[in-house]
């Protein structure tokens, strides 16, 4: 067969990639190499990975490592922005997906590869996060994605896989993606919503009724709206992540059951483990809630909803990102200090806050003593206050229609 081309594949090493190293070859005549990005996936042993890739026909085979980077970059950036998509899921597989098509673009252009391609399937959203970004950063690329392509179910591609003696990791139950930031589970009994998450898809975090009886008071240190001590112990972003994750995962915090919008309107039933995300997110929502003022934190909803919709849906390197990261970068300037938390069967209690930056003030705030707050003031107050409402209602009598709602 003529080769059609050069062609770079994000390779995982998991099912969906390893069958399209042998698809690749034998259905297109391209000349495959693979690209393996460990961006702080569980056990992910980069030599294996690169030496399954080879057996299956691979050219080339590069690995990197860009933990730190999707850390310090990506990460810190959803720490900013209180990052979660319809509010629970802090968009771990989403805020990988630029970085690994940005790292694609940069080794297609090395090693003079004109296509790129994904294991993506045409149901979800990861053809848009990739497809979007790569053309986004060189439109001249070619983007493929074979299991969409082929119209390949994963039935059909663990006959394939079979069929080729291609190794099938977990048995082929689940599709699991793994980073630093979280785990996401897919497929078999998940997909039905009648019934709950089935005990074998956890693997980071413990289901409550079986987290440890005793609590773990931990204490998250932040300095411009970064996490960086934990436990009053200096540590960069990764490691405190990675330590994080064990502590809040033993006790039960992270577990996230979503019925979810694709960005291709289909609803799916996903289960997602963020021990470390859960837990960081919360402290810093408590944080922001001692030193924004209440407009502050107005305009900052805002913000972190187009954020996360934004991430979501594939849209990284659109412009509007850039205006969104100055924004939050803005708003964390005042998000120093120091907050304790709880974590309990699958609780994240908050315990106490201090910060510099607090607009909290005891005095003012308080009903005892030694309160400051001019209480005569307050009738002036609400005179000016309720005029609006006091004015409508009355040029409105006998206008309005009250609506009765039947028991």
């Amino acid at each position: 067969m003529n080769m059609q081309g050069k062609a770079l594949l994000l390779y995982s090493g998991g099912l969906d990639t390893s069958v399209m190293i042998k698809w690749l070859q034998e259905k297109l005549g391209y000349e495959v190499s693979t690209l393996t990005l460990d961006v702080g996936q569980e056990k992910n042993n980069l030599i294996e990975i690169a030496k399954k890739a080879k057996r299956l026909g691979a050219r080339e085979t590069i690995t990197r490592d860009v933990t730190e980077t999707f850390a310090n970059q990506y990460v810190a950036k959803g720490i900013m922005s209180d990052a979660l998509y319809e509010g629970v899921y802090p968009l771990s597989t989403s805020l990988a997906r630029p970085l690994m098509a940005k790292e694609a673009v940069e080794i297609a252009h090395d090693l003079d590869c004109d296509t790129i391609v994904h294991g993506s399937t045409g149901k979800g959203n990861d053809q848009v996060r990739f497809e979007v970004s790569i053309r986004a950063l060189d439109d001249s690329l070619k983007v493929i994605a074979p299991v969409r392509d082929m119209n390949m179910n994963r039935d059909d591609e663990i006959e394939y896989a079979i069929k080729n003696g291609i190794e099938i990791p977990y048995g082929g139950k689940y599709s699991v993606d793994e980073n630093l930031w979280g785990r996401s589970v897919e497929g078999s009994s998940i997909e039905d919503i009648a019934q709950g998450i089935p005990d074998d898809a956890y693997q980071w975090v413990k289901p409550a009724e079986k987290a440890k009886d005793d609590p773990d008071i931990v204490s998250i240190d932040f300095e411009y709206g970064i996490p960086v001590a934990l436990n009053n112990k200096k540590m960069d972003l990764k490691s405190l992540i990675i330590e994080l994750d064990k502590l809040s995962g033993d006790n039960g915090v992270g577990g996230i059951q979503l019925i979810e919008d694709r960005v291709v309107g289909i609803k799916s039933h996903e289960f997602y483990e963020c021990p470390a995300a859960v837990t960081l997110i919360t402290a810093h929502k408590y944080l922001g809630n001692a030193v924004l003022n209440k407009k502050e934190l107005d305009l900052k909803k805002t913000i972190d909803n187009h954020f996360s919709d934004f991430v979501y849906s594939g849209l990284w390197f659109d412009p509007v990102m850039d205006h969104i990261n100055n924004i939050e970068k803005s708003i964390n300037h005042a998000y120093n200090g120091s907050v304790s938390l709880k974590l309990y069967k699958g609780n994240i209690i908050p315990i106490g806050i201090e910060s510099k930056n607090s607009i909290y003030n005891i005095e003012f705030s308080s009903y005892g003593k030694g309160q400051t707050f001019d209480q005569s003031k307050s009738p002036g107050f609400i005179y000016v206050y309720g005029n609006e409402t006091i004015l409508t209602r009355k040029a409105r009598n006998g206008i309005g229609v009250e609506v009765e709602l039947k028991a």
